[in-house]
């Protein structure tokens, strides 16, 4: 084999090692999570009893509402609004990318009258 040949090999090889060594960096992907506004969490709403949670173990259980809206038949409709986006990313050694993201507002209700609950439902 010649000099030439020899030099041409081992530079062709020296390019090559590095990227062998990273195969595991070739694919990389990402998953995100946000959540903004008064979140509830999964399980809380089933915690309020209709007819026995007073006032201040719908605050404990479930935070600070949003908003809280008097009706005209004296009750009060207690709101809590969130919007939640998750999100995927990845790339395949930079050749290919790609990007999701999905956001979804929900809200959960209570109606209080003389400080118990006495609904509560979804959106």
């Amino acid at each position: 084999m010649s000099r030439t040949r020899i030099v041409a090999t081992i530079f062709t090889a020296s390019l090559l090692a590095p990227s062998l060594g990273m195969s595991g960096c070739l694919i990389a992907s990402n998953k995100k999570t946000d959540i903004s506004g008064a979140y509830v969490q999964p399980g809380a709403v089933s915690r309020v009893r209709v007819n026995q949670t007073t006032a201040a173990e719908v605050e404990e259980i479930m935070g600070q509402p949003s908003f809280v809206t008097a009706n005209d038949d004296g009750t009060e409709t207690w709101n809590w609004n969130w919007t939640k986006t998750t999100g995927d990313s990845g790339a395949v050694f930079l050749v290919f990318a790609g990007r999701t993201e999905k956001t979804v507002a929900e809200s959960v209700h209570i109606q209080m009258k003389d400080g118990v609950a006495i609904k509560k439902w979804r959106d």
